[in-house]
């Protein structure tokens, strides 16, 4: 089958499965797989490349990751992201490795560290997907978010080390270590020249630009690309440089271009290519997943094992992964709370079992492990075959459904058993930075209106004070329903409710109206487009305002 006919039926599927999760309840990425399991079964086959895997999907997923991460969070969750991301790698990477060297002897240990090492990055897309629409606590959404973004560096790095000591070649703690560093080290430094560097193109080119909006989107898209070949060809970490561009496109410019124009096609952009890729990624996965195991069950009975032995294997090696996951966790929050009370001498509470527990069982395994893995050798270098590659390989791929398995039932029964967590303070920081918007701006209009009116006679005086009067009378009214009191502000919510209800329905009306016209040739298709686009922009902005004010009260209660 030719490439492209592949790609659209691929996509095609995608879509499918996208509209097929609101009716069967399923994870998504768990019938995302299954689906690509029963395709591969009736011979749709696809040919999987891991490197262009690589290119292709990892590094636009991490930096759009990175380029929206909040960035105060993500500074606030600095030390456990870099235990997580850093120290558990290492961690795992040895524990793991260790153990399944221990349990299979015929396994060399570098081969079974390699093994660990691409075991140990996470997918916090995978279990965003899983979650189907439960919310986690933010501030350990974050925790996990920044993890992945960073342990997928540190994680195939390590394997890559792994394989080579395979390989024949030498290695050597000190030496690894300061390779790693340089690779790390370099991918972030190729990451950071191309952020600031796209970012100066932007400010002091792409802004003056006319066309500014399909430029940048365009650009912005290629970036991580950019940033990936560019560390790749060094010899540098690729996927630390997509990350780095990202955060310093965050940093610099978090909103994506200097106009709304640009900001809406970029927000749309990945909105669109998380869609497609994350998709693509587990039908992927599912569609290798049939032939990984079969071959990996069919060697084990050829090696005069029974064909159990293969799922116990990967059993095992996923409840050691969860269980030095959880230690790993224990171990750092008891360590920052004695840290935290020897420099504070203040209380700072141990996680509960519950929260170590769900940090445990979050860690799910996805797309960067399916294709490390893949990305074995098939032969080394003195032309023997890399030794038990395909039990290898299937045991990772057990791992990835396995882990998402278990995520599907744990989490929600966690984030029940949970409870109510501490009051989440972004709502509250939201609603009182719209206050103090709102009481700025009117500060500022009522000078102005008092200094225009001094400026103005007669007609234009009335009208412009007549004007003035609305938009004050507006955001008065927005003040008066922010805050939860009394009866009066209750019926100011109620009046901004029925505002937003009657202007939307005037918009749709509007919309009804220009079919008809255009139905009846009174308008060209020109003229239509641009009164789409001015309905389309106001619909959201009404829609907006009106999902932003507080649920009814007799709702809330």
């Amino acid at each position: 089958m030719h490439l492209t006919t592949v790609i659209l039926l691929l996509l095609f599927i995608t879509a499918l499965t996208n509209l097929a999760v609101t009716v069967v309840r399923v994870p998504l990425p768990l019938l995302q797989i299954a689906v690509g399991a029963v395709c591969d079964l009736l011979g749709f086959h696809v040919a999987f490349d891991p490197a262009l895997f690589l290119l292709l999907f990892i590094p636009p997923l991490l930096f759009s990751d990175a380029y929206r991460i909040p960035k105060r969070e993500l500074t606030e969750a600095g030390v456990p992201v870099f235990m997580l991301s850093v120290g558990l790698v290492i961690f795992t990477t040895f524990g793991v490795g260790s153990f399944v060297h221990w349990l299979l002897p015929f396994v060399p240990l570098a081969a079974a560290l390699a093994l660990a090492a691409v075991l140990s990055p996470t997918d916090a897309v995978a279990l965003s997907g899983i979650l189907n629409g439960r919310a986690l606590p933010r501030r350990f959404m974050h925790v996990l978010q920044g993890e992945a973004l960073l342990n997928d560096a540190s994680g195939l790095v390590s394997f890559n080390f792994a394989v080579a000591t395979v390989a024949g070649v030498h290695f050597s703690l000190g030496v690894a270590s300061l390779e790693f560093l340089a690779v790390a080290l370099g991918g972030i430094l190729i990451g950071a020249i191309l952020g600031w560097a796209f970012f100066q193109l932007d400010k002091r080119v792409l802004s003056h630009h006319a066309g500014e909006a399909s430029i940048y989107v365009v650009l912005v898209m290629l970036l991580p690309f950019a940033a990936y070949l560019a560390a790749e060809e060094l010899g540098l970490s690729g996927i630390l440089a997509a990350v780095t561009a990202g955060l310093v496109l965050n940093l610099l410019d978090p909103f994506g271009g200097s106009h709304g124009a640009t900001r809406r096609h970029v927000f749309s952009l990945w909105r669109i290519l998380e869609f497609a890729f994350n998709g693509l990624i587990f039908l992927l996965l599912g569609l290798q997943l049939p032939s990984i195991l079969g071959g990996g069950i069919q060697r084990a009975v050829h090696a005069g094992y029974s064909p159990w032995a293969l799922p116990l294997l990967i059993v095992f090696v996923t409840g050691v992964l969860i269980l030095l996951r959880f230690a790993w966790v224990l171990m750092t929050s008891l360590l920052r709370t004695g840290v935290h009370r020897v420099r504070r001498r203040g209380q700072r509470r141990i996680a509960s079992f519950g929260a170590l527990a769900l940090a445990s069982v979050a860690g799910v395994r996805g797309a960067v492990t399916l294709a490390g893995i893949l990305s074995l050798p098939l032969f080394l270098p003195d032309g023997s075959q890399f030794p038990a590659r395909s039990l290898l390989i299937s045991v990772a791929a057990g791992v990835i459904v396995l882990s998402l398995l278990i995520a599907v039932v744990c989490v929600p029964l966690l984030l029940r058993r949970l409870g109510q967590q501490d009051e989440d303070p972004f709502e509250a920081e939201l609603a009182a930075a719209r206050q103090q918007m709102a009481e700025s701006a009117m500060r500022e209009l009522e000078e102005r209106v008092e200094d225009g009116l001094k400026r103005r006679e007669g007609t234009r005086r009335n009208a412009y004070e007549e004007a003035g009067s609305r938009v004050l009378a507006d955001y008065r009214l927005r003040l008066d329903g922010r805050d939860d009191g009394n009866d009066g502000q209750e019926q100011a919510r109620e009046d901004k409710r029925a505002e937003m209800a009657l202007r939307l329905r005037g918009v749709r009306a509007e919309r009804a109206e220009m079919r008809r016209l255009r139905q009846h040739h009174a308008i060209n298709d020109e003229a239509v487009q641009i009164l789409i686009e001015e309905l389309d922009l106001a619909e959201e902005a009404l829609s907006r305002v009106a999902a932003s004010l507080p649920a009814r009260r007799e709702a809330a209660e």
